[in-house]
């Protein structure tokens, strides 16, 4: 298979669907394609590689097995610049005239719901590692299925973080993107009223800001003595650390998953490096104890080149093979995988005993027909603490975060 490093990406126009053409469009003996619309120019650039790696490796395992249903499977992309109309004309491209057999259309939410109401028309199955709860609205999209944690699940996480590192006086600040903003009003609502911690200002910035000083001297001036922090941009971490370093505020902040990127002993400047931290996926984490199938996917994407973000790749990988656990269940059930079939089969995942290796970072994504989200996962045990530190195989330094009761 030619891997996608290699391929001449193409101009098209989150987090990230497939899309299942309503009829098959090519014989069993022809190769399954999957038409996938990454991020890797623009904004949020980083998240293209994160998630190229992650569907290549999906892509690897699921053909080592079979492929899907017999047939091997190849990757096609598009670049979406980090844009939800061009996200759109790519995924129009790839269905109508590439005529891919499914097509993961974003890694962004933003991008992802630009696409969700062509392919809702179309009554194609769409599986998002989106954190947006919007993605899984089944009034609004019944054939979009979330696989990714919703952001508002990150909210305990985040204030177990904050009690841990002393935090008291909380300041948000986060992005005007979907589900940063869906974060930040989570989090002014429950940090108060469910684990007691005030909240004394709350800023929001534009995803492309070079400079967060005013809205970080606003929180300082409100009293905040810890901030939650929130952003898809490549340089969030940078620019909020940078701001901090200029202030000489020595106030602790605490990122999430999303704004994560690359070797943090260089983002973060040396005389703040003790005043950054994330929650992240344990899967990210440089943890002690390693399950085999981490250990496995590390393997595989070693083959790729160098590891760039071990827990956004793997939920790139389970979007693959929940899809081929689909078909193949649809397969069974009712000879075909249609997109009645394989929406079915997706609202059944929750009363069945789903294969482990099929979702490594959430475990069984519970999915019914009254709710496309992963809003029923047990999200008690998947979260960890990181710090600044230089990534290895794509995990950070850190250790295993408890929830509060």
């Amino acid at each position: 298979m030619t891997r996608i490093s290699r391929r001449n990406l193409l101009s098209g126009m989150v987090s990230a669907p497939f899309i299942l053409r309503a009829g098959p469009s090519r014989s069993a003996d022809k190769p399954f394609q999957i038409g996938a619309v990454l991020p890797k120019t623009g904004l949020a650039s980083q998240y293209g590689d994160f998630a190229a790696a992650g569907l290549n490796v999906g892509v690897d395992q699921v053909n080592a097995k079979g492929g899907i249903l017999g047939r091997q499977v190849q990757l096609i992309v598009r670049d979406d610049a980090t844009n939800p109309g061009r996200a759109l004309l790519a995924a129009k491209e790839l269905v109508s005239e590439q005529k891919v057999d499914l097509l993961y259309p974003g890694i962004i939410s933003g991008t992802t719901m630009a696409a969700l109401p062509f392919t809702t028309a179309q009554k194609v199955i769409t599986i998002s590692n989106g954190a947006s709860p919007q993605i899984g609205d089944v009034a609004k999209f019944p054939y979009s299925f979330q696989l990714a944690d919703l952001v508002t699940k990150r909210i305990p996480p985040l204030a177990a973080a904050i009690k841990k590192l002393g935090g008291t006086k909380v300041g948000i600040l986060v992005s005007t993107n979907p589900p940063q903003v869906a974060l930040g009003d989570g989090l002014a609502d429950e940090l108060p009223r469910l684990y007691g911690l005030p909240v004394v200002g709350y800023k929001q910035h534009s995803g492309d800001a070079k400079d967060l000083t005013p809205q970080l001297q606003s929180l300082r001036e409100a009293g905040a003595d810890i901030i939650a922090f929130s952003t898809v941009a490549r340089e969030g971490v940078r620019v909020v650390m940078v701001g901090m370093q200029t202030l000489g505020w020595k106030a602790k902040v605490v990122g999430e998953p999303a704004a994560l990127y690359g070797d943090l002993t260089e983002q973060v400047p040396s005389a703040v490096h003790d005043q950054f931290f994330a929650i992240n996926y344990k899967m990210g984490a440089q943890l002690k104890n390693s399950p085999p199938a981490r250990e496995q996917m590390i393997a595989d994407l070693r083959k790729l080149g160098p590891i760039q973000n071990l827990g956004i790749s793997c939920v790139a990988r389970d979007a693959i093979h929940l899809f081929a656990w689909a078909c193949a269940t649809a397969s069974a059930q009712t000879g075909g995988i249609g997109p009645e079939a394989l929406k079915n089969a997706l609202e059944s995942v929750g009363t069945v005993a789903l294969p482990p290796d099929v979702s490594l970072v959430l475990g069984n994504p519970n999915f019914s027909a009254a709710t496309h989200t992963t809003a029923n996962v047990n999200y008690q045990d998947i979260w960890s603490l990181v710090r600044v530190s230089r990534p290895v195989d794509g995990a950070y330094e850190g250790e295993a975060l408890t929830l509060l009761s």
